[in-house]
């Protein structure tokens, strides 16, 4: 018996020969020796890719590669072909069944015809064999079968393909790894196969070793690496081949799925390829996600391509630099804005990874005002999150410019939608998405597979500059460039009231340059009633040197611009000067007084009593200017001799009513849009409450067997942990299939919950036997009232609400961390059930946060009036309220948050 040697099965070449390697693992970076070897004796039918293959050739070579692939067997070579040094013998399993033996009984082979000197030669193998082979005759298998399945196979793409199959999963085999991101696979469809080469979706290998002309080509550092651990895990296995489409060159792209996972986010966590880029658009955002998250683990771990590598890191300043929250003070392109931050710097970023319409493309030029107006109407004004990702150094082309990321601040309540600012223009078809080189990762956008994405899909739904839509050319009228052109639009602008406008510039605190979208108007714009200080001219050529501005000029001015630079307006024309500037009253929506009244309140300005009388407003105007004069505001800082008393009756009239009190330390677990929240009061019940909850998840309660009904009690995944709570039931959608549900324990409002989610409660968790009952208690602020009337501001003031006193369920539930912990005054009850408090935080009890609610004007307080009607009339005439609404006016004055634009108090009866 010749020697017998251990080896590992790489690959089934054919029914009769296998592709074998070595045993023993390979040392990292090394690729094991293989050797092909021969099953001896017999001769399965041959796969041929030119004359098409042999009847039964698929069925036989996947008889062996099911069986060994992937085995270690035991080889015992007979005789070896001179000429090809090919080895031929036979092979054992583990069990020493011989695998020779096993194919000549399934049929799978057949016994190869002797030559007369072998027939002379006794051969008790060879006899054994023809004996196993008759055997299989007659039992008709295999290739003895009166019928054989035959498949078409297909060596190039049919036409069409991707198109077809896009999106579903075929069931494939991989036959060949030739490179560590592409394979040769054999596609298994009904009837037919498809063997063509797959680029593997979402990753770029290095290029291994190959053999061209009998020379051997060196691959790239860890291409063979690349390729042999791809090898190891897929070759000659049956796999799933998602398909995504073709690339540039007609070759399929996919993704390829084997039971252990996708190999890709493997390949890229073991730092043996990068992330192709270009195939975003195939993926998707979710999943260049995840491969880009496998690719920051080899980073972090500094194996492979990236060992030794240093990461580039963003430029700039402190941590607090790189990510601040700001106001939008001026748009100065789509992708381009000026912003205000909290100390008063006004800051230029560019949105990153996105480029604007341009007007030197004829594409696109028509929509470069589009695109700008469309970033107006969603950010002039508001507040938003910026993150430095990097600063773009000075060149001959640009200036120095920070890219970053600009996030709308979030509308209370509003969970869905995208608020990134560059995501929303490419998702509109105003901007497209800049396709970084590969070492371009520092200001790139951390959502630009998402942008990709989006960019996708305006394409396809030919939205903005990808409709192809030639828009009208814009043709703007400047209304003031004559005396006669603006008598000309006059009489038109006298008949109409509140005429909108779009404020395009300021000129000084009183003098503006106004956009008329409804006139297809530019017109210059003076405020009636007031003169403002003059601001100086920049003139650079000027020979007595720089001009200088009048005293509080600029002042006038920057409160001007903060308030009014490219937003929407209302004006009232009264009369036209004879350079054709437009004079009148200026008012911003949502307000009572006119511009120039808060700029006679504030000082900055002096009343012009000649146009003041010419729109009727010379009475509230003078009253206007004496409170700033009495107040020493501004221009009447230092002018003593017109400083008037201004006496405010204040009503101290005791109520007599008394008020109990209760002080109670709780945590705040949910807050509505409107500013109402729930609260959970601390005691021996939520310590019980954290156990009742993981033996409910522990439990895993069943599915509802019926449909809820409202006020059901059901089990539900608390939103932000993986524990299941306790939730009524509000409202059921029988369309949709979903269910509105309230956390008892926290007062989380579920919206859409799937009814296939719902579980059911056992009794022994409801509030009455648990001894735990529902721990969310309704509450509302004492005294003080939200802002309703002012949708934007109520989305500010709520969530600065927010941010103060909100603790998530998973901070009560999760071990070690610490709620915020306030306490509160219980001062009554509305008639819906609401406990009216003053809330505290526990490490600050000496104000109430109603109390710094009315400093930053987020709040205002009601009438006596509107008091006594409820259950706060006890606070009438109290020092309490008095100082509340000291407090309110100290924030009128400094026009904080609601008092902005003026007094905004909505009229009570």
């Amino acid at each position: 018996m010749a020697p017998l040697f251990a080896a590992k099965v790489k690959s089934a070449l054919s029914g009769d020969t296998l592709l074998l390697t070595t045993v023993r693992p390979p040392q990292p970076g090394q690729v094991p020796a293989e050797r092909t070897f021969s099953l001896a004796y017999v001769t399965a039918p041959r796969l041929k890719r030119d004359e098409g293959d042999e009847p039964f050739a698929f069925q036989s070579r996947e008889h062996l590669r099911l069986q060994l692939v992937g085995q270690i067997v035991q080889c015992e070579i007979l005789y070896t072909i001179p000429n090809t040094n090919r080895e031929y013998g036979v092979v054992y399993l583990p069990n020493k069944v011989s695998v020779n033996e096993q194919l000549i009984s399934a049929g799978t082979v057949r016994v190869r015809q002797t030559t007369a000197k072998e027939s002379a030669e006794p051969n008790e193998l060879l006899e054994k064999y023809r004996s196993l082979e008759a055997a299989a005759k007659e039992g008709a298998v295999g290739l003895w079968a009166p019928e054989i399945d035959s498949y078409t196979k297909f060596y190039d793409l049919p036409a069409g393909f991707a198109d077809r199959y896009k999106g579903q999963q075929i069931d494939a085999i991989v036959e060949r790894i030739i490179n560590g991101d592409r394979a040769l696979v054999r596609l298994l469809l009904p009837g037919q196969h498809v063997q063509v080469p797959l680029l593997i979706a979402g990753v770029r290998a290095p290029r291994s070793a190959s053999t061209a002309d009998a020379a051997v080509e060196p691959g790239e550092p860890l291409g063979d690496a690349s390729k042999y651990y791809v090898e190891a895990r897929l070759l000659q296995r049956n796999v799933k081949v998602e398909v995504l489409g073709t690339s540039n060159q007609g070759v399929l792209v996919g993704i390829l799925l084997h039971p252990a996972g996708n190999i890709a986010e493997k390949l890229l966590e073991s730092g043996l390829a990068h992330v192709s880029d270009w195939q975003s658009n195939f993926l998707g955002a979710a999943n260049m996600s995840r491969l880009r998250a496998a690719e920051q683990t080899a980073k972090a771990k500094g194996i492979n391509l990236w060992h030794g590598v240093t990461l580039p890191g963003a430029k700039g300043g402190a941590e607090s630099d790189k990510s601040f929250t700001a106001t939008v003070a001026r748009v100065i392109s789509a992708d381009t804005l000026s912003l205000r931050t909290k100390t008063g710097e006004e800051k230029i970023v560019q949105l990153a990874s996105i480029r604007g319409p341009r007007q030197t493309d004829a594409q696109q030029a028509p929509y470069v005002t589009v695109a700008r107006e469309f970033v107006r109407k969603k950010a002039i004004g508001k507040h938003v999150k910026v993150v430095i990702l990097h600063t773009r150094p000075k060149s001959e082309q640009f200036e120095e410019r920070d890219m970053a990321t600009v996030e709308l601040a979030r509308a209370t309540g509003q969970s869905t939608g995208s608020s990134d600012l560059a995501s929303l223009l490419v998702e509109n078809g105003y901007a497209t998405v800049i396709r970084h080189r590969k070492d371009q990762v520092e200001d790139r956008s951390p959502i630009w597979d998402e942008l990709l994405e989006k960019e996708d899909a305006a394409v396809k739904g030919k939205k903005g500059f990808h409709s192809g839509v030639a828009l009208p050319v814009e043709r703007i009228v400047n209304a003031s460039e004559s005396h006669a052109r603006a008598s000309a639009f006059l009489p038109s602008l006298l008949r109409q009231k509140r005429v909108p406008a779009i404020v395009e510039y300021v000129n000084s605190g009183s003098r503006l340059r106004l956009l008329l979208p409804r006139e297809n108007a530019r017109i210059k714009f003076v405020l009636a009633g007031v003169t403002t200080p003059r601001v100086a001219m920049i003139n650079p050529g000027a020979a007595s040197g720089p001009e200088k501005s009048e005293a509080f000029g600029e002042e006038a001015q920057d409160f001007t611009a903060r308030r009014l630079l490219q937003r929407d307006v209302e004006i009232d024309v009264t009369h036209a000067d004879r350079s054709g500037g437009f004079f009148g009253l200026l008012h911003i929506p949502g307000t009572k007084d006119t511009f120039a009244k808060m700029l006679l309140e504030e000082g900055l300005a002096r009343l012009d009593e000649y146009s003041a009388q010419e729109a009727a407003v010379l009475a509230q105007f003078r009253t206007a200017e004496e409170v700033a004069q009495a107040a020493k505001k501004g221009l009447w800082k230092d002018d003593k001799g017109k400083a008037k008393a201004v006496e405010v009756p204040v009503e101290v009239a005791a109520e007599g009513a008394a008020r109990k009190r209760e002080y109670l330390n709780v945590i705040v677990t949910n807050v509505e849009p409107n500013g109402s929240f729930s609260y959970v009061v601390l005691d021996e019940r939520v310590g019980r409450f954290s156990t009742l909850t993981s033996t409910l998840t522990a439990q895993q309660p069943a599915a509802l067997s019926t449909r809820p009904r409202n006020n059901d009690l059901v089990a539900y995944p608390i939103p932000g942990t993986k524990s299941l709570g306790r939730f009524r039931v509000t409202q059921i959608d029988n369309l949709r299939k979903q269910a509105s549900l309230t956390s008892i324990d926290f007062g989380l409002i579920v919206s859409s919950a799937p009814l296939a989610k719902l579980r059911t409660l056992p009794s022994q968790f409801s509030p009455t036997l648990s001894g735990i009952p529902a721990l969310a208690k309704a509450g509302k602020l004492s005294l003080v009232k939200w802002p309703e009337f002012q949708e934007d501001y109520l989305d500010d003031a709520v969530n600065y609400f927010y941010d103060i006193v909100l603790s998530t369920p998973e901070t009560l539930l999760a071990t070690g961390s610490e709620p915020q912990k306030l306490v509160a005054v219980v001062d009554g009850s509305t008639a819906d059930g609401a406990s009216l408090t003053t809330l505290f935080e526990a490490s600050d009890i000496d104000k109430s946060i109603n109390t710094k609610l009315a400093e930053e004007g987020w709040v205002y307080v009601p009438s006596d009036k509107v008091l006594r009607r409820g259950v706060e009339r006890g606070y009438v005439g109290s020092k309490e309220l008095a100082d509340l609404r000291k407090v309110i006016e100290d924030a009128k004055r400094e026009r904080k948050g609601i008092w902005e634009y003026g007094d905004v108090t909505p009229d009570e009866e």
